[in-house]
């Protein structure tokens, strides 16, 4: 695009955006006609040179988090206040916007930050400011290669990147080995060992929390059969994180499955200083409970109904 294009949608975008004249005054202005004023508007747009960002008012029940962090020895919470006919992709969103905004504030230069994949941790990373930390990001489970490759580990790693500035560390294998020897022998692979001791010195952890219900379980969108799954639940499985499946005390489940994934045992979690989990709905509220019962979690960033339900 020639330079002179630029700068005259540039020039037309700031009168429009920023001064708010109307097309039919900027027109005038710069004796162009009202359709030119229009496409210049649309291409400023379409190569980047106006940015429309929408501040939607999320607001948080303060009341609740107060209460959650002292029922369950949480470090923080953040609830997302109840919205009327929110729908449940604008609730991922609010989630998100609040996680962002609590994990700007601890952010620094040079940290270390695990991270797994789901949509809670997509909104949170889509919606941080982008800064210059020189982050190293650790993907700590395989690659799912799920229909929306933007919720998916290796994916979401780059988008921290490319928010935080650093470079990303890769689980490099598939979330799901069925054979299990194969599964054994790559978990001594290099490649995966070298996540493991960069996991061990993350320093906030940023993660999901899924259910078990087969309505809405991201497990059987990841791999697991029907059968396992089921297996999961009668051994008393309510909820997961990372993949691995847990009991309402928050107790990881060793199952025929634990055989199969490429990810990190819970117990990795325990040391890292800030563990963030990022969930919301009722759907999920049995999972969330597990969850912060068992410790798993020291940030907990979920909605009204949830916390609620939780205090209940």
């Amino acid at each position: 695009m020639a330079r002179e294009t630029q700068w005259r949608m540039a020039k037309v975008a700031k009168l429009y955006y920023e001064e708010g004249l109307t097309q039919e005054a900027i027109a005038t202005r710069l004796h162009f006609s009202r359709s030119t004023v229009s496409r210049l508007l649309d291409g400023a747009k379409k190569h980047g040179l106006v940015e429309i960002k929408i501040h939607f008012p999320w607001q948080r029940a303060e009341d609740l988090e107060e209460d959650l962090c002292q029922k369950y020895s949480l470090k923080s919470a953040r609830v997302l206040k109840r919205m009327h006919n929110c729908t449940h992709e604008e609730l991922l969103e609010g989630l998100g916007v609040l996680g962002a905004q609590y994990l700007q504030g601890i952010l620094k230069p040079n940290i270390i930050i695990a991270i797994s994949s789901g949509n809670g941790v997509y909104q949170t990373v889509r919606s941080l400011e982008i800064q210059k930390l020189n982050a190293t990001v650790v993907q700590v489970m395989g690659v799912v290669g799920c229909d929306n490759p933007l919720i998916d580990g290796p994916e979401l790693a780059q988008l921290l990147v490319h928010r935080l500035g650093g470079r990303y560390i890769y689980m490099q294998a598939p979330l799901v080995i069925k054979n299990p020897q194969v599964h054994k022998q790559l978990l001594q692979e290099p490649p995966i060992q070298e996540v493991l001791s960069y996991v061990k010195s993350a320093e906030v952890a940023l993660v999901g929390v899924g259910t078990v219900n087969p309505f809405n379980s991201s497990l059987l969108r990841n791999g697991i059969s029907p059968d396992a799954l089921k297996q999961l639940t009668m051994m008393g499985a309510i909820g997961e994180t990372c993949g691995q499946p847990f009991d309402r005390f928050g107790r990881q489940i060793v199952s025929d499955w634990s055989e199969q994934i490429v990810t990190i045992d819970l117990k990795h979690l325990t040391p890292i200083p800030m563990v963030m989990g990022v969930a919301g709905g009722l759907a999920k509220a049995e999972a969330i409970h597990g969850a912060v019962t068992g410790h798993l979690l020291d940030v907990l960033i979920t909605d009204q109904q949830v916390a609620e339900k939780l205090l209940d």
